[in-house]
């Protein structure tokens, strides 16, 4: 077997027909627009942050979790649901933002 000295060398090793673009998995809701506010919350949690997004109008459970469920496994943190609000574990809440944006959702920062 051949010693490989750089990284060229190592892509003889890859098919000429290969396709290098990976798909990108998005989740899609079927959830209304809606306007949300992401609150930061150290509150009662012994300075631990939890980020807590409040104003789903209209959204049952299940929602809720795919939701909360695809936003946690793409930032690796973890969460609940009560009472018709997302928690989410961490000081991560320029990211989750951005993720509900990208959603179509209006989302406000408050507290922090």
């Amino acid at each position: 077997m051949k010693k490989f000295n750089s990284l060229d060398d190592l892509s003889s090793l890859i098919p000429k027909d290969y396709n290098k673009s990976t798909p990108q998995v998005e989740f899609e809701s079927n959830t209304p627009k809606q306007h949300l506010e992401a609150h930061y919350s150290v509150k009662g949690r012994a300075g631990t942050p939890v980020i807590i997004i409040k104003g789903f109008n209209g959204v049952n459970k299940d929602e809720l979790k795919k939701l909360s469920k695809s936003i946690k496994n793409r930032l690796g943190i973890g969460g609940s649901i009560k009472n018709n609000e997302v928690y989410f574990q961490g000081n991560k809440r320029d990211q989750i933002i951005s993720i509900l944006k990208s959603q179509g959702h209006t989302v406000k920062r408050i507290g922090g």
